[in-house]
């Protein structure tokens, strides 16, 4: 299946469907000892314009279009309803939600009132697949900057936001409750801490945990809350500085290493001092063990000054940061400035004060409020988007910006290969063992010591939007090599609450060096997705 990305108002982004091809190096240049090794590689795609492009014959602007990544070309999709600030996950066989969104609009673009809309996009191969929209009456509130969050069960979790768009929320128009899409019988559900965490809750962290609970952060505050018997198994100590919306961070969910007994650590960066333009942003992350017996933040620098950041799981597992700006707070219309053009490379397994990576090929486009970052199936990352006026102005020190650029990581030139993988199942249920076949040619020999360098990684890169990246997830996989280095026995993730069905893209890796990714479904039942 070709890949694809979605792209929904604001750019607001997720990765559907497809592997590439399988192309060794997706620069046709590629030599060992690249002076790339070091930086990586930063590449600019399309022009400089004011005005959406993406328009129906109408004369009307799209706010969602389907993404060609081989092409860099496009395809509008129609939709109905405002999904500006909404939410987005995947159910288990594959199929987008997006959840929620703005208020109605007119004159260039017209959308009603999305509130609480649900829209689904199932994925096709022909380029024919379109919107089905439930306009409204389908979420039990209206939800502008809510938060979803795959869940073991397969289904979805709609938690928080607003009953219309604000520059910070307020007690009258808080919704604090949650509910689940598909809907359960509970229906609503009162949450008790998006009130302990006012104004600073719209867009919560959340992730599901491997002992079925969630981690919900908003604020300064988290929890592991049990979903299942609507209650706080445990609070967690407060972090250094608000990291929620406006004043925007970002968080990950470290990858989960069988060899660590699936061990959760969270790290969450950035951020801003307060509700003010010329506000310094936060240059500090905060980094929790919640296997610790008593579990603490242990603060390190962010290197830079960063509000708005976007936080992605490469494919080799290591982290990288990228967009936002030194000064002010999330909105439109001066409210944030002086932009962070430099990436940052975050790898978790090394020592406190040794774990950043600086000197990254950088940009000269500043993405700030409404800017996005997606790891995709070849390795490299797609970022878009930045948004900062309303109406649109040509003259803004900060206009919208249409252009794609695309960060190669530096592990994409350490080589004149990469391992090289084929006949991975389209299917695997949880704990299943399976074979594909493997080509280290160039890279290893039976005669080295190559078993102890390869790692197998399962990535989902979720939803982005609004420096969230919803249900972004990277397992590594349990596996066996054969002496002769051609044949990977893997271990699919022992059950739903390490990897929640569905899609990811299966990597693996040599010495850090990642193959193409290759889509791969994970399933209870092989019948769960029938293909």
């Amino acid at each position: 299946m070709k890949p694809t990305s979605f792209v929904s108002i604001v750019t607001a982004i997720s990765y559907l469907v497809g592997t590439l091809a399988q192309s060794t190096f997706p620069w046709s240049e590629q030599q060992a000892n690249s002076p790339f090794a070091t930086t990586g590689k930063m590449e600019q795609i399309g022009r400089t314009a004011e005005w959406n492009e993406a328009q129906f014959d109408s004369g009307q602007s799209a706010f969602s279009a389907q993404y060609d990544l081989d092409t860099n070309t496009y395809r509008p999709l129609p939709l109905e309803t405002n999904t500006f600030c909404s939410a987005g996950g995947f159910l288990k066989n594959g199929s987008f939600i997006s959840t929620g969104g703005g208020e109605k609009r007119g004159r260039d673009w017209k959308a009603e009132p999305g509130w609480q809309s649900i829209r689904h996009f199932t994925p096709c191969t022909d380029n024919t697949c379109l919107w089905s929209e439930y306009k409204t009456g389908q979420m039990t509130q209206n939800r502008w900057y809510p938060t979803v969050e795959q869940l073991p069960e397969g289904d979805l979790f709609i938690l928080g936001g607003s009953i219309k768009g604000a520059a910070v929320n307020r007690a009258e128009i808080n919704v604090p409750s949650y509910e689940f899409w598909p809907p359960r019988p509970e229906g609503e559900v009162h949450f008790e801490f998006l009130k302990e965490t006012m104004p600073y809750n719209l867009y919560p962290f959340v992730f599901t945990l491997p002992d079925g609970n969630l981690f919900i952060f908003a604020n300064k505050k988290s929890i592991i809350y049990d979903y299942k018997n609507k209650k706080i198994v445990r609070r967690l100590p407060d972090i250094e500085h608000v990291r929620s919306y406006p004043l925007t961070g970002g968080a990950i969910m470290l990858p989960l290493d069988p060899k660590k007994n699936y061990n959760v650590e969270i790290l969450i960066c950035g951020g801003s001092e307060r509700m003010n333009r010329d506000a310094k942003a936060d240059d500090t992350c905060g980094r929790i063990n919640l296997g610790d017996k008593d579990p603490q933040w242990e603060m390190d620098t962010f290197v830079h000054k960063r509000l708005m950041p976007d936080g992605l799981i490469m494919a080799d597992g290591n982290l990288l940061w990228v967009n936002g700006c030194q000064r002010g707070w999330a909105g439109y219309n001066g409210r944030n400035h002086d932009p962070t053009f430099d990436p940052l490379i975050y790898t978790p397994d090394k020592p406190l004060n040794q774990r950043w990576t600086e000197g990254l090929a950088s940009t000269d486009i500043a993405r700030m409020y409404h800017s996005v970052a997606l790891t995709l199936p070849d390795g490299r990352i797609w970022i878009a988007g930045s948004n900062n006026v309303d109406p649109p102005d040509i003259n803004a020190e900060y206009p919208t910006e249409f252009r794609v650029e695309y960060f190669s990581p530096p592990y994409l030139f350490k080589t004149a290969t990469r391992p090289r993988v084929s006949h991975i199942p389209k299917v695997v249920t949880y704990g299943q063992s399976f074979d594909i076949y493997l080509n280290l040619e160039g890279l290893a020999s039976t005669t080295s010591n190559a078993k102890s360098k390869i790692r197998v990684g399962l990535l989902r890169p979720g939803f982005s939007t609004h420096s969230m990246h919803m249900s972004q997830r990277y397992v590594f996989l349990e596996h066996e090599i054969s002496d002769d280095l051609q044949t990977l026995t893997i271990t699919a993730p022992p059950h739903s609450a390490i990897f929640p069905p569905g899609a990811g893209f299966m990597y693996v890796l040599f010495d850090g060096v990642p193959s193409n990714g290759t889509e791969i479904f994970v399933e209870n039942d092989i019948n769960d997705l029938a293909l």
